[in-house]
């Protein structure tokens, strides 16, 4: 999916959110307010795939009432680079290049890889 496409399918999913807890009583307008500017100045229009999912593991920093809208699309960043990552370093050890695997094994970990249009969804 286009990251344009991610984050609307988030914004919609905040909003749903924000709706329901302001109909509910568990959110009072201040807060949904507060949590609407958050997401609207991390989730910006044409982000690069990588700063997308960066921005979207630091929507529930802030507000934890995001964490249900969150966790999927972490644990979906986390599956793409995992796997992409896991082959890459089982080749370089295959071919002698520790260094390199080690190298981005490190990169991984600190989600200092950059994912590409490519990468499956």
């Amino acid at each position: 999916m286009p990251p344009d496409e991610i984050r609307k399918e988030i914004e919609l999913t905040v909003v749903e959110l924000l709706k329901a807890r302001l109909s509910d009583g568990t959110m009072t307008e201040d807060r949904s307010k507060v949590i609407s500017k958050i997401v609207l100045d991390l989730i910006q229009p044409g982000m690069n795939i990588t700063d997308l999912y960066k921005s979207i593991m630091q929507l529930d920093d802030s507000c934890p009432e995001l964490s249900p809208i969150v966790l999927p699309f972490a644990k979906q960043y986390e599956e793409m680079i995992t796997q992409k990552a896991t082959g890459r370093v089982q080749e370089y050890i295959r071919v002698g290049k520790y260094d390199a695997a080690i190298n981005l094994a490190k990169r991984v970990a600190s989600q200092e890889v950059e994912l590409t249009q490519s990468t499956p969804s």
